[in-house]
């Protein structure tokens, strides 16, 4: 599969993952608006450190979504990893289990005590696409590894939602963001 096409499929499918969840009501005051969130602001030291060689490049699939961090690297040109964000304010009465719908409809399966809520999927013949629910904040979160070693997408789910926490999501919205420190695990 030619790399230009890879990022393609990749980033239809993390778009697909954004918009086919129903938002609910703004929670102006609480979250930041999707737009003012950014990857240098949401990525951690320890989501970088595990992508050594890897460059990161933000884009914006929809107004509406989060940012979408792809990462390539120079040395591994069929390898390329996206994490998208879609953070928002769930409708009343969303239980994990809904979450999960969709993506298990899709052909996924559950992955247990990964976040709120978590499925994985293989979309195509050399992807996995971890789509998980984070417990402390309101963010749905995609992680799309196209290339070999597509099992790593799990760990960099795992150490995304670890990451993502309300400070680092609330610093993430502010003008000029910087990335938040991180405390480190309790």
């Amino acid at each position: 599969m030619r790399a230009g096409r890879g990022v393609a499929v990749m980033l239809a499918l993390a778009l697909g993952a954004c918009r086919s969840r129903d938002s609910g009501p703004a929670d102006a005051g609480v979250l930041p608006p999707p737009s003012a969130l950014s990857c240098e602001a949401l990525l951690s030291p320890e989501v970088r450190e595990a992508l050594p060689g890897f460059s990161v490049k933000e884009e914006r699939p929809c107004p509406t979504c989060g940012p979408l961090c792809t990462f390539r690297s120079a040395e591994q040109k069929d390898t390329a990893v996206s994490i998208a964000y879609d953070c928002r304010k769930r409708p009343e009465g969303t239980e994990p289990q809904d979450l999960l719908v969709p993506a298990l409809r899709a052909g996924g399966t559950e992955v247990p005590a990964l976040g709120k809520a978590a499925v994985r999927r293989e979309p195509v013949q050399g992807m996995l696409q971890v789509s998980t629910w984070d417990d402390d904040t309101p963010c749905g979160i995609v992680v799309t590894w196209l290339g070999k070693d597509k099992e790593r997408a799990l760990d960099i789910a795992r150490l995304t939602l670890f990451a993502t926490t309300p400070e680092r999501l609330m610093r993430a919205g502010e003008p000029h963001a910087t990335p938040a420190p991180d405390a480190g695990p309790p």
